[in-house]
């Protein structure tokens, strides 16, 4: 009788058997859970851990520079009008663009050609000033000025070249993403398919043929993502992946003078090493102190160089830029928006004569430049007392936050042509052919506040995956975001509203950017919650 009851119980038939609180369901799964299961397996994570991927990796660089090349020049090359800033960055090269000379000639469409000459006294450098512009572009321009007479367009520079370049460049980037990202090479192709999908919107793909440093701005961010998915998935703080960082951050901060603003992150990037302890730790008296130490010793060095390099940047950056720029976050961003400017001029320490100055530029009509006591803005006003303005009127920070994420939702710069006069396109003409991101920020406008919210999201998904699975994608996550913040406020603080839409083009492409951390980052957050099912494994 024990024995029969014993037997009903193991079964679940018995007395005291748990009685189901649904009714049971067919054993097979339904249509929904076996196309989520296919999913996972296709493109899920599995497990994190890095596996060598060397030959999905080459085909994924090939196709994306391959991608990239159609896109730039199939039918009919497509790239950037200059708005005659350029002129400052290529001219160091002994080159002269040849375009009609009327700005409003000269901006319906591109130019490539750049022909050699020699240049005297103020013609070259920024803004006539003499003056040599610094940027890491200029790798970028020596190498299409290497290819262009190989490739039969003549001696000099053609800008068709440079986008070549770029497209080598960004294949090669993109290889080794796949490399160092975590997780199956399904989901790992995913996540670089991604990246050239936003890399290959008009808005950022047309800066490739242009004489602009945007390029390497883009190029530079996905480098440092790289160099840290290497540096973080380490066992252990080694010198090369550091020496990668320090590279790849040396060329996204020189690309423009608004990338220094990626030094603090940079320094956080380099100084959050995984927590797990180093080798040669284990035998000490004290390894846990020990071992901070070691994982830290090479960060800090790198830390340093980096310091070195911005200062150096923001050294060589030439007093004409930096005069300009101060003039029009005073009287093209602070001016026209207050309601009491001359109050403001006042904490300035400024005559309120200049306040008939406001909503202009340096070379327009009523400019405060033609002001007899213009000496009085040269000696007062500094950016460091700008920035003190705004400490003490934090409330002007909303209103200038505003028009900047307004910027930054239109990045198609519809004052500059994108084709070249004999493509037969219409002046100004834009290329659309793969609006993708594009429409996204476009739609945002509508709500910019869901931006903002696409960001924050970003941020907590990395820290949560960051933390909970400790893996790297979650600190890069977290990196971008913070990066692309701080350049925004520098933008917008320190150069005002000209040119505030191509100046917030990188910012741009950092919110991009959100679209494959996000799709990361829930992938590995979802195959969390189905680690327990046998048939979502990996």
């Amino acid at each position: 009788m024990v024995e029969a009851r014993t037997e009903e119980q193991s079964s679940g038939t018995g007395e005291f058997a748990p009685l189901r609180v649904r009714p049971a369901r067919g054993t097979s799964p339904g249509p929904v859970r076996r196309i989520a299961r296919f999913l996972a397996r296709l493109l899920g994570p599995g497990d994190l851990g890095s596996r060598p991927a060397l030959l999905p990796a080459i085909l994924a660089g090939l196709v994306a520079a391959v991608a990239m090349v159609v896109r730039l020049f199939v039918p009919s090359p497509s790239g950037m009008a200059d708005q005659g800033d350029g002129h400052g960055l290529a001219c160091s090269l002994g080159v002269t663009n040849v375009r009609p000379w009327d700005y409003s000639d000269f901006t319906r469409y591109i130019y490539p050609r750049w022909v050699p000459h020699e240049f005297f006294g103020e013609a070259c450098g920024a803004g006539g000033s003499g003056e040599p512009v610094m940027s890491s572009q200029l790798v970028l321009l020596w190498l299409g000025k290497l290819l262009t007479p190989v490739l039969g367009w003549g001696p000099g520079l053609d800008m068709r070249a440079v986008g070549l370049v770029g497209c080598v460049v960004f294949g090669a980037l993109i290889a080794a993403l796949v490399l160092v990202l975590p997780g199956r090479t399904n989901f790992r192709l995913l996540v670089a398919g991604l990246v050239v999908a936003v890399m290959a919107d008009g808005v950022f793909a047309a800066f490739f043929i242009s004489p602009y440093p945007e390029p390497a701005a883009f190029l530079g961010i996905l480098g440092l993502a790289v160099a840290l998915l290497h540096y973080w998935n380490g066992r252990r703080v080694r010198w090369l992946a550091v020496t990668g960082v320090v590279v790849a951050g040396a060329f996204l901060v020189s690309a423009k003078p608004s990338m220094v603003s990626w030094l603090p992150v940079l320094v956080l990037a380099l100084l959050w090493v995984p927590s797990g302890r180093s080798r040669g730790a284990t035998r000490t008296r004290n390894p846990g102190q020990q071992g901070w130490w070691r994982r830290r010793t090479l960060p800090l060095v790198a830390v340093v160089a980096l310091v070195g390099v911005s200062a150096a940047v923001v050294a060589a950056q030439p007093g004409r830029t930096a005069d300009l720029n101060l003039y029009n976050a005073v009287f093209a961003e602070l001016l026209p928006h207050s309601v009491t400017p001359e109050e403001d001029l006042a904490w300035l320490g400024l005559d309120e004569s200049f306040a008939t100055a406001g909503g202009t530029t340096a070379a327009s009509a009523g400019s405060a430049v033609t002001n007899p006591d213009f000496h009085q803005f040269r000696e007062q006003v500094t950016p460091l007392k700008l920035a003190g303005f705004y400490a003490t009127h934090p409330e002007r920070l909303i209103g200038m936050g505003e028009r900047g994420i307004s910027a930054m939702l239109s990045p198609e710069l519809r004052y500059a042509g994108s084709f070249m006069e004999d493509s037969g396109e219409e002046p100004f003409a834009k290329d659309r052919r793969f609006p993708v991101m594009l429409g996204l920020l476009t739609a945002m406008k509508a709500a910019p506040v869901v931006l903002v919210a696409m960001q924050l999201l970003t941020m907590l998904l990395g820290l949560a995956v960051a933390f909970r699975r400790g893996a790297a994608i979650g600190r890069l996550a977290v990196v971008m975001v913070a990066g692309g913040w701080l350049q925004f406020w520098v933008v917008v603080l320190g150069s005002g509203q000209p040119e505030i839409y191509r100046q917030l083009i990188v910012t741009a492409f950092l919110a991009a950017l959100c679209v494959p951390l996000l799709v990361a980052l829930i992938s590995i957050l979802a195959s969390d919650r189905g680690s327990s099912d046998p048939a979502v494994k990996m």
